[in-house]
């Protein structure tokens, strides 16, 4: 199968994008030295995770919603635990 140049490359300019945007997920998910570690030692993993959170990752709003309800559920625990002392 011979593919056109510019079908080429226009296959691989939809991949690097889906890639740049799982990898702009990973660190926004992750901790920042962990992401480049992630990214340094373990590339195949990391390219493959970072495909994969780019086309079915959640959205920044859903993480930060996300976060947000686990800061919450958090504050209550702690607002229980000092009651019940």
């Amino acid at each position: 199968m011979n593919l056109p140049p510019e079908l080429f490359l226009i296959i691989l300019a939809i991949l690097v994008g889906i890639a740049l945007n799982g990898a702009i997920k990973l660190f926004y998910k992750y901790n920042t030295l962990l992401v480049v570690a992630y990214i340094v030692f373990l590339f195949p993993f990391a390219l493959i995770h970072s495909l994969i959170l780019g086309l079915f990752g959640d959205s920044r709003k859903q993480m930060l919603a996300t976060k947000v309800k686990e800061q919450a559920r958090f504050e209550k625990m702690v607002e229980k635990e000092k009651e019940t002392l």
